[in-house]
C-alpha cells in the first residue's frame, strides 16, 4: 500500500490568507497563465449550457482548445464540467454526455486520457487527483458512474460499465483514532483495472488494488475487493467468482 501526499496542496488553498482567484485557478482551470484562463471563462461561461444543436456544434469547435489534445468528431452535451482540462486528452469520436466531470488534477501522474470512441454517459464523474485515469478504445461508460485515482486506473478495450458504477482509485488511511479520518492521508494500492471486454453490471463496486480480467461479467451490486481472472462471473457482496464462462 502507498501512502499518498496529505492533501496539502489542496488544504492549502483552504486557508483564509490564499485568494479567491488563485484558488480556482489551483483547483479548476489548472494554468497560471492569464491567456488560458480567460479563454477557459470565455469558453465554457458562454457555451456550456447553450441548448440545441447549435450548442453541441459549437462545442465541438471551441472545446477542443481547452484539452492537452482533442481527437476529430468528439461531441460534448450541456454542462459538461472541466477541472485541469490541460491534463485531459480525448481520442477520435468520444461522446461526453449531459453532466459528466473531467476532473483532471493534480502535478503527478498523466490526468485523464479517452481513446477513441469511448462514451461517457450522463452525470459520468472522472476524478483523477495526482493519478492516471486510463479509458481505452471502445468502452462505454454509463450514466452515474464514478472514476477514481490517485495512481493508476485503466477501463480495457470495449469494457461494459452499466449505470451506476463505481471504480475507486485510492482510499482513506483510517489507522489512527486520535483524529477523524478526514485529516489523515490519503492511501492507494496502486489503482483498480478493468480488463478488455468485461461487462460490470449496475450498482457494482470494484475497489483500488483490484484487478478484474478480461471478458469477464460482473453482476449488479456487486463489491468486487479481490483479482479475478479472465472470463470469470463475479457476483455478490463481497464478490465471489462462481464460474468460468468458458465452461459449459
Amino acid at each position: 500500500m502507498t501512502q499518498l501526499r496529505e492533501k496539502g496542496s489542496h488544504k492549502a488553498l483552504l486557508d483564509h490568507s490564499t485568494g479567491a482567484l488563485a484558488k480556482y485557478r489551483f483547483l479548476v482551470v489548472g494554468s497560471d497563465r492569464w491567456w488560458y484562463l480567460i479563454k477557459f471563462e470565455l469558453i465554457t461561461s458562454l457555451l456550456i449550457s447553450f441548448p440545441g444543436a447549435l450548442g453541441l456544434w459549437l462545442r465541438k469547435i471551441f472545446y477542443p482548445a481547452l484539452f492537452r489534445s482533442c481527437g476529430q468528431n468528439v461531441i460534448f452535451g450541456r454542462n459538461v464540467t472541466l477541472r485541469h482540462p490541460l491534463r485531459v486528452s480525448l481520442g477520435d469520436n468520444v461522446i461526453v454526455h449531459d453532466d459528466v466531470t473531467l476532473d483532471g488534477k493534480g502535478r503527478e501522474g498523466n490526468g485523464i486520457s479517452i481513446g477513441d470512441n469511448v462514451f461517457l454517459g450522463k452525470g459520468t464523474m472522472l476524478a483523477s487527483v495526482d493519478g492516471t485515469i486510463n479509458i481505452k478504445e471502445d468502452a462505454s461508460i454509463g450514466c452515474y458512474c464514478r472514476i477514481g485515482s490517485s495512481k493508476h486506473t485503466t477501463i480495457g478495450k470495449k469494457a461494459l460499465l452499466a449505470s451506476y458504477v463505481y471504480v475507486v482509485g485510492a482510499d482513506h488511511d483510517s489507522t489512527r483514532t486520535d483524529i477523524p479520518v478526514i485529516d489523515q492521508p490519503y492511501v492507494s494500492r496502486g489503482g483498480a483495472t478493468i480488463g478488455d471486454g468485461t461487462w460490470i453490471g449496475t450498482k457494482s463496486t470494484v475497489l483500488d488494488g483490484v484487478s478484474v480480467g478480461s471478458d469477464c461479467i460482473v453482476g449488479a451490486h456487486s463489491l468486487v475487493k479481490k483479482e479475478a481472472p479472465d472470463f470469470s462471473v463475479i457476483v455478490g457482496s463481497p464478490a465471489k467468482v462462481i464460474r468460468d464462462r468458458r465452461d459449459q
